[in-house]
């Protein structure tokens, strides 16, 4: 707990000026932050500006990565033993369906008390609320306690976000909390109508897969990118939301 904690306070301090956003960050100060990866949303240009400050952090054993079209995952190994992931994300897409802009939530970035670039409360929502429903899961305890301290201004705003991007009938925001197989059928169907989802635009995005597909079996025993002073890895590919 002590490295990552450590890890985490030196790894914001020095990606500050990049733009960045993290997602589903619920976590009031990093000496108590109990999850066991991060996921932060950037341009993928940007991409290897984390991994240049990866290279040379310290607090680590060992560094597997992991490169897909839309997502890479970095998966640390602490000096105490504990593994960390880090989910850098370029677009919001699963299985070739483009279910948020990146574009969007890299125009709404709030900053919390610990100096962390945060998607904005709207979106941080959706994207959490998505990464369960689409797993047909409910939302977890520690979210629904994290966005119920929102004010009443945050979550009406975050209300309206959602029922101008899905057209449900909701009461409360709290509705969502709970899956549902009705609202899922509702929300994909909404999703897979949208202009950026036609059937051209969501094969071309399939066909990314393909070669990073064959790319990651080729060099599944050999050295991808080369970490200074730290033992690097590569691992095949996990079950993930993208």
């Amino acid at each position: 707990m002590k490295d990552k904690s450590a890890f985490l306070t030196h790894f914001f301090d020095k990606i500050k000026e990049v733009k960045y956003a993290a997602l589903g960050f619920t976590s009031h100060s990093l000496d108590v932050y109990e999850g066991d990866s991060l996921h932060i949303v950037l341009h993928h240009d940007d991409n290897k500006k984390i991994l240049s400050i990866l290279e040379f952090s310290p607090y680590l054993r060992s560094i597997k990565i992991l490169d897909k079209p839309f997502v890479s995952t970095v998966t640390l190994t602490f000096s105490d033993g504990q593994e960390f992931a880090i989910n850098l994300v370029n677009a919001f897409v699963r299985q070739g369906v483009c279910y948020m802009s990146e574009v969007e939530v890299l125009r709404n970035i709030t900053t919390n008390d610990l100096g962390i670039k945060q998607a904005a409360p709207s979106y941080n929502f959706e994207y959490v609320w998505l990464l369960h429903m689409l797993n047909k899961k409910d939302v977890e305890q520690h979210y629904r306690l994290y966005f119920s301290a929102y004010d009443r201004e945050t979550r009406s705003g975050i209300f309206a976000h959602i029922r101008g991007r899905y057209f449900l009938e909701l009461n409360v925001l709290d509705d969502l909390y709970d899956f549902h197989k009705r609202t899922y059928n509702q929300v994909t169907e909404k999703i897979l109508r949208r202009k950026e989802n036609k059937w051209h635009k969501k094969l071309f995005r399939k066909m990314q897969y393909v070669p990073y597909s064959i790319l990651n079996l080729i060099k599944s025993n050999s050295v991808k990118i080369q970490f200074k002073g730290y033992k690097q890895k590569n691992f095949s590919e996990q079950a993930q939301l993208y």
